[in-house]
């Protein structure tokens, strides 16, 4: 059996990017506008498929040019009302003409409030030629195209009643019921001997009764699936108790500087000025435009521990990622590691997978995989895909050659970018083994040079990545272990981090599942981490694996003359050969060493090596142990 950055100071963590430009899709907002302000005089609204497709033969035909970059920003704003808009029942000229701005320019604008529906109508008449949706009622009424729709049911009318009963004057919506702050105590005392299923909402003075789980969060969630934005597109702004849950479900969450303190504690921004004057210096400031990064508080993903116990993080968004290290040294597993979390927090994420390693990630809800043995998605039907409730696709390339790779990353760089532009989506793009890929000449060097984020890379030869690449860095890890690649990777790492290569491969190790994260853009100290276990499995280079042809020394090599190149051949082999054949093999190990060594595959070479074990035990038969090998890799590969 065979078996075998160069120099240059630090950048600062938060940037102001330059100017609001003309980058390469500047017909993008345009074209976007002009759809919804068509919408908005009656004519029938112009599809995002058309547009991403627009946009994409504008991407292809303008040359590049410096500027704000492409699809930064947010797609949607969720604004408070009363507190946060207006001190007042009606909002100045001034903010309505910012949120006007917002919306010429193609950003959805939804006002998420406490009032109720029918009291906001009649102080502001105009309200819903304002703003694309309306949520009332604190997440209970929903305001948009479609309509008016109650999201939940009514409070009960009989605890208006008996509030009433006790000379507490109330007020009844369409679902909820409000009266003042100070008879919390009663209506707590009502709700429990009706025996009703309610909740109290605290709004400064006020106090609002509605069914248990609605928020101004939930409300918001709805309004913005209606719209097909996704909540990692949207900011949100507000400054009381109830809307705690409408910062948290969104991505970037803004506080007034006149907000409550418990508010202020968890935004992700405080802002400088009040109220209605708070919001413009919002709408019309770097953040929106997104000039300036901020990385949000609330969605972070988790590498490892420390030593001392500690969980090592990094933003969920807002960043660049780089992950070396040398070949077999756990980096597919790392950014699988990433995709599980990224997917479960509904970002939407694009992986290119050049060696077939992220399959089991399909296993998981809302990650759909393309190609492998099917065939590739047009660049329109992958980004159709990654519309789609806001998906996560992984594209399977192993079958293909290093040029029909690059020819197929190269293609639908123009329609994803479109998309990305007009959307949003995908948050995030992962490209396996980056320094095969054609950074260096495409539209992809160009967004990067731009200043585009949500990129991940993962490559065992760094040195060999485009410059564009490097530069874009924001967060590098390096994985410990593996064979080839590794010097160049620590030496890389050390370069790009300014440490010196002994002190990191001290931190490092050579213990595979280990690693170290290093902050490009910031000063910290590296720090080393083992690596958190995955939620599905991990299976390297499957596909070369099971239909292509191992190097010679790498293949399976029976006792009677007979070799098996891959893992079918293997399987077929394994069922095909005689008991006398067998038994030795079982005996000295040499299955599970093959697939330990070659296919990288622990999980697999584990059960085989159990089983080799029961077979010297006598406690399984050769027949026994040939059905359980050939069962297991029939599971792990070739159902």
């Amino acid at each position: 059996m065979g078996a075998g950055r160069a120099g240059g100071g630090r950048r600062p963590r938060l940037r102001l990017r330059r100017g609001p430009g003309t980058g390469r899709l500047a017909g993008a907002v345009r074209l976007l506008q002009a759809g919804r302000r068509a919408h908005r005089g009656g004519a029938p609204p112009r599809s995002r498929s058309a547009l991403v497709r627009e946009v994409a033969l504008r991407y292809r035909e303008e040359p590049p040019t410096r500027g704000r970059p492409v699809g930064a920003g947010f797609q949607a704003i969720a604004v408070d009302y009363d507190g946060t808009l207006t001190q007042s029942d009606r909002p100045g000229p001034e903010v309505l003409a910012a949120i006007r701005e917002q919306r010429e320019r193609g950003v959805v604008v939804v006002l998420v409030t406490g009032r109720i529906l029918s009291e906001l109508r009649a102080v502001f008449p105009s309200v819903e030629e304002e703003f694309d949706a309306i949520v009332a009622e604190n997440g209970a009424v929903l305001v948009d195209a479609d309509g008016v729709q109650d999201l939940a049911s009514e409070v009960d009318p009989a605890l208006a009643r008996e509030l009433t009963h006790r000379d507490i004057s109330v007020r009844q919506g369409r679902v909820l019921l409000a009266c003042g702050g100070e008879h919390a105590g009663a209506v707590v005392e009502e709700i429990v001997r009706l025996g009703l299923g309610c909740q109290l909402v605290h709004n400064r003075a006020e106090l609002m009764v509605l069914p248990n789980g609605v928020t101004k969060g939930t409300g918001l969630m709805q309004a913005l699936g209606n719209l097909g934005i996704s909540r990692h597109s949207t900011l949100s702004v507000g400054d009381a108790e109830n809307d705690h849950h409408l910062l948290e479900v969104c991505e970037l969450g803004v506080a007034v500087a006149n907000a409550v303190d418990a508010l202020k504690r968890t935004a992700d921004v405080v802002l400088d000025r009040p109220d209605g004057s708070g919001v413009i210096e919002l709408l019309r400031g770097p953040l929106v435009s997104g000039e300036r990064r901020v990385a949000p508080r609330n969605w972070v993903v988790t590498l490892g521990r420390d030593a001392a116990g500690d969980e090592v993080q990094l933003p969920a968004s807002q960043v660049n990622l780089l992950v070396v290290g040398a070949s077999c040294s756990g980096k597919s597993y790392l950014v699988g590691l990433l995709v599980e979390q990224l997917a479960r927090m509904d970002y939407s994420v694009l992986v290119l997978d050049r060696e077939g390693d992220h399959r089991p990630l399909t296993q998981r809800r809302g990650i759909l995989g393309v190609g492998g043995r099917d065939p590739l998605p047009s660049p329109t039907q992958l980004a159709e895909l990654l519309r789609h409730r806001f998906s996560s696709v992984v594209v399977d390339l192993s079958p293909f050659d290093d040029e029909a790779q690059r020819a197929y990353v190269d293609a639908i760089a123009p329609v994803i970018l479109a998309q990305r532009s007009i959307t949003g989506l995908p948050h995030w793009l992962f490209f396996d083994e980056a320094h095969e890929l054609p950074f260096g000449r495409t539209d992809w060097n160009g967004v990067l040079d731009e200043g585009e984020h949500g990129f991940g890379f993962s490559s065992y030869r760094p040195d060999h990545l485009p410059a564009a690449v490097r530069r874009a860095a924001e967060f590098l890890v390096v994985a410990a272990g593996g064979t080839t690649g590794r010097e160049e990777s620590l030496r890389f790492a050390a370069e790009a981090g300014q440490l010196p290569v002994d002190r990191l491969a001290d931190l490092l190790g050579d213990e595979r599942g280990r690693a170290v994260l290093v902050d490009l853009a910031g000063d910290g100290e590296p720090r080393a981490f083992t690596v958190q276990a995955r939620s599905t499995g991990h299976v390297r280079h499957w596909h070369k694996y099971i239909d292509g042809e191992l190097p010679r020394y790498l293949r399976f090599y029976f006792t009677d003359g007979s070799v098996a190149g891959n893992v079918r051949e293997f399987h077929r082999h394994l069922g095909n050969c005689s008991a006398e054949l067998l038994e030795p093999h079982a005996l000295r190990h040499d299955l599970s060493r093959w697939l330990r060594e070659v296919l990288q595959d622990e999980d697999l070479a584990s059960i085989v090596s159990d089983a080799e074990l029961e077979f010297r035990s006598d406690r399984l038969s050769v027949e026994g142990f040939r059905d359980v090998v050939r069962t297991a890799i029939e599971a792990q590969y070739l159902e």
